[in-house]
């Protein structure tokens, strides 16, 4: 099991212990790491499916109704007012030769496509993407990354909560408690040769049953001001120029810090893998 020690040691993708979640980290120093393997999958490649397991990618565009409230557009909330947040994390639509764009499927990698931001509602989100590929997909839909500042407002409210709903963890309120040893694990059957880009970011790892969810699938996954899985689901992706990501994702949540407070500076904003995601936000 030393791999489960050292991915625990570096907050890897891996599930936390289910005990009690309690205490509050200081956000404003993301001085704990998280970590992966850095990564590169083709956008056309179907990625390396483990012996016998055949690997089906799927591209699904959101099914739940969007509408604007407010100040801000449909599918973003009023963080306040000056700021929209997405409601949801981001999926993403792709645009053709003829300048057309349709839903991408949010299995794959983003390896030069030409691709936007969309709200995932009801549907898988975007992950396997840099930080760089999400501030050009949020700057492609007219927004942009949102900085800490923003995310934790978004997700703490204005009661400072430690996780969206509330300040005491509650089960299967949000996607944070996978079942499962560890995703990458799980799916190619080994801990040994996986640690690496490839691997990292086969599509059919967040097609795995009880991984990835819809946007807004955990209904009580809402913050205060009505934004969705900002706790677990995807690692999301914010704007500094260091590399951070927030929030932990459906196999950690909590080894960098509980709840909204959960931040992961150990990567360049080139890393992607499976697990981490994005939303964007709208200056307004």
């Amino acid at each position: 099991m030393s791999w489960l020690i050292l991915a625990l040691s570096m907050g890897c993708g891996a599930p936390g212990s289910e005990s009690v979640r309690q205490g509050a980290a200081d956000p404003s120093d993301p001085s704990d790491g998280g970590g992966h393997t850095s990564s590169a999958t083709s956008s056309t490649d179907t990625g390396a499916a483990p012996s016998g397991t055949s690997t089906t990618v799927t591209s699904t565009a959101p099914s739940t109704t969007l509408t604007s409230t407010g100040p801000c557009p449909a599918a973003m909330v009023e963080l306040d007012e000056a700021t929209c947040i997405d409601a949801y994390e981001a999926a993403l639509e792709e645009q053709d030769a003829d300048g057309g764009w349709s839903a991408r499927s949010p299995y794959l990698t983003v390896e030069g496509a030409v691709v936007r931001a969309v709200p995932a509602a009801g549907s898988p989100p975007q992950g396997y993407i840099s930080g760089d590929e999400a501030a050009e997909a949020c700057e492609a839909a007219g927004k942009r990354l949102c900085t800490s500042e923003e995310w934790l407002a978004a997700c703490r409210g204005p009661d400072d909560h430690t996780w969206p709903y509330g300040d005491t963890w509650e089960s299967g309120a949000c996607n944070d408690d996978y079942q499962g040893s560890h995703p990458v694990v799980d799916y190619f059957g080994t801990s040994h040769g996986i640690w690496d880009t490839a691997h990292m970011n086969d599509p059919g790892i967040n097609q795995q049953p009880d991984s990835l969810a819809a946007g807004g699938a955990h209904s009580r996954c809402a913050s205060d001001i009505g934004a969705f899985d900002l706790h677990g689901n995807l690692h999301e992706w914010v704007a500094d120029a260091e590399g951070v990501f927030r929030g932990g994702f459906y196999a950690d949540a909590e080894i960098n810090g509980p709840g909204c407070t959960y931040v992961t500076t150990a990567h360049a904003p080139s890393y992607h893998d499976y697990s981490t995601g994005f939303r964007c936000c709208l200056t307004l």
